[in-house]
């Protein structure tokens, strides 16, 4: 989740739905995205119901987009919009929308945006959420590509990191949303990012935190079982010695939010790798599917949180993933300490 969306009121247009025809290309691309979109809902269902076993929900609001069209299950984005038969969630058929645009799309919750490369979910003010993403074609024309997963396989995890986000919004979000009502945050935006931004150009900081991150995927790798622990425990060591040195005075907030975006952002991460090495997923190598996930390795809360998740599911505590996702969410950290702990 790229940015946390500050709530925008959600407007009714009480105007009538007025249908255009589709012309033929349109048709095609509808085709083509309806077919990558079913595509990436059953890959959410299988990494939902097999392997986080979660209670199955109702579909967020969802936008996506090609360089020409959006394709929508929002009245509020694409109010002129013509029906048609989409992707189903959870066998469900949803009142699917197509519509052509410009330059800028409208979001959801009314909020009219340029459009660009992107995907992000994001919540309405009563804790639901709306899901935005491009189309594969978008993601191709703009040259993404990924040599270790492939096109296909990478934008599926995108898609997956991204949608688990939809099931945070009542539990770790609501602890973000706490955070920015009693602090104000004036020079550093309130991003998962927030940590990252504070301290990438201190270059002591940078080195111990990389030393910490290597320690965790040493862990997250290592076969031998009491190497294991030991690299463990001391990667929990550096992380606590970190936000203790660093996490003073006026920076103290960010000592919860480094937990919480390490438990959301490493989670997304965690998704998108479980997906990937599942058999009726990617069915790829667990070395190929974090190596090619992790790609350019520039995003804090992402590359560390996916290495504790990884060492997490090797500690294998009972329902750790309803720890997460809950409306009373544990943090990762606290979650590993304590699984480390369990096994002395």
């Amino acid at each position: 989740m790229r940015n946390i969306m500050r709530y925008i009121p959600f407007f009714l247009l009480n105007s009538l739905i007025v249908c255009y025809t589709i012309p033929a290309k349109a048709q095609q691309t509808t085709t083509s995205a309806a077919a990558s979109i079913q595509h990436w809902m059953t890959a959410w269902e299988l990494v939902s119901d097999h392997i986080f076993h979660l209670s199955p929900t109702s579909a967020p609001e969802l936008l996506f987009f090609d360089d020409t069209y959006s394709y929508t299950t929002s009245a509020t984005s694409a109010p002129n919009g013509t029906p048609f038969k989409g992707p189903a969630f959870r066998g469900k058929q949803l009142p699917w929308r197509v519509a052509p645009y410009r330059d800028s799309l409208i979001l959801p919750n009314a909020t009219k945006v340029p459009v660009g490369l992107m995907s992000f979910a994001a919540p309405f003010k009563n804790g639901n959420g709306f899901f935005v993403m491009g189309t594969p074609p978008y993601w191709e024309k703009a040259g993404i590509q990924s040599q270790e997963l492939g096109l296909k396989k990478m934008l599926t995890g995108v898609f997956l990191h991204e949608f688990a986000h939809t099931r945070q919004f009542n539990g770790i979000g609501r602890l973000v949303d706490s955070i920015e009502q009693q602090h104000a945050f004036t020079t550093i935006n309130l991003t998962d990012d927030i940590v990252q931004d504070y301290f990438k150009k201190d270059s002591i900081y940078v080195r111990e935190f990389q030393q910490e991150v290597n320690k965790f995927y040493e862990a997250a790798f290592t076969t031998d079982n009491t190497l294991f622990i030991k690299l463990v425990k001391e990667a929990l060591s550096l992380l606590r010695q970190r936000q203790a040195k660093y996490f003073t005075g006026e920076k103290a907030v960010l000592k919860p939010l480094d937990d919480i975006f390490l438990s959301m952002e490493g989670l997304g991460q965690y998704t998108a790798v479980r997906w990937l090495i599942h058999p009726r997923g990617g069915n790829l190598s667990f070395d190929t599917a974090v190596e090619g996930f992790r790609r350019k390795r520039n995003q804090w809360s992402q590359e560390e949180g996916l290495a504790m998740y990884l060492v997490l599911n090797k500690l294998a505590p009972p329902d750790w993933e309803h720890d997460i996702f809950g409306s009373q969410p544990r943090f990762i950290t606290d979650l590993l300490e304590a699984a480390v702990n369990s096994r002395q």
